[in-house]
């Protein structure tokens, strides 16, 4: 492995680490903005057509983007797990930065002690990033439900009876308008009313 390093991905940079395990030459700074353009000119600035590279990295927010064009530059990418990771740093002796990051991450991998996941193929991860939106829209459609129920609870909107039932067949009759300060109410209600507010 000649050229081994590390990458601390976030929404505004990459910090990266890498050595030359040939000669021992160490390179570290950062990748900013952080996005596909400006990676892939890194990259292409560090690779020559037999240069052997691999670049670990953590499974967190924009990890997809960094492995898809780490293949598309020829470059072994390694998928880290993020709490393993840091289980595997010891106890805290010192503030946690980027640069410290980015250099943990490349010496497990250089020791063989990088806790790798999985980077499944594109139409996985095509398959994966539909099925999430699909749920995470399905979970807001039933949160506005519910909220928009109790909204209309709270304000006594009669919710409509089932077609298959007459008006005269209705158990309770439809309020014709909100409830007021103003209206004449039981003692009970009106002192349940004066709780609530």
């Amino acid at each position: 492995m000649p050229i081994v390093g590390g990458l601390d991905i976030h929404r505004k940079q990459i910090t990266f680490d890498c050595v030359d395990t040939d000669t021992g030459v160490l390179q570290r700074g950062r990748i900013a903005p952080a996005d596909r353009q400006h990676l892939a000119g890194w990259l292409a600035r560090h690779l020559s057509e037999d240069t052997e590279m691999h670049l670990a990295f953590e499974g967190c927010t924009g990890w997809r983007y960094v492995a898809e064009e780490l293949a598309r530059a020829g470059v072994q990418g390694h998928l880290a797990e993020p709490a393993d990771t840091a289980a595997l740093r010891g106890p805290k002796r010192h503030a946690k930065t980027d640069r410290a990051d980015s250099q943990h991450l490349r010496q497990l991998l250089i020791d063989g002690r990088l806790p790798e996941c999985w980077i499944p193929p594109a139409h996985i991860l095509e398959a994966r990033a539909l099925l999430e939106t699909y749920h995470d829209l399905r979970v807001e459609h039933t949160a506005w439900v519910q909220r928009i129920h109790a909204v209309l609870f709270h304000q006594v909107v009669a919710i409509m009876a089932p077609p298959s039932i007459d008006a005269e067949q209705q158990p309770w009759p439809a309020p014709t308008r909100p409830l007021s300060a103003a209206d004449d109410l039981p003692a009970g209600r009106e002192q349940r009313t004066a709780w609530k507010d």
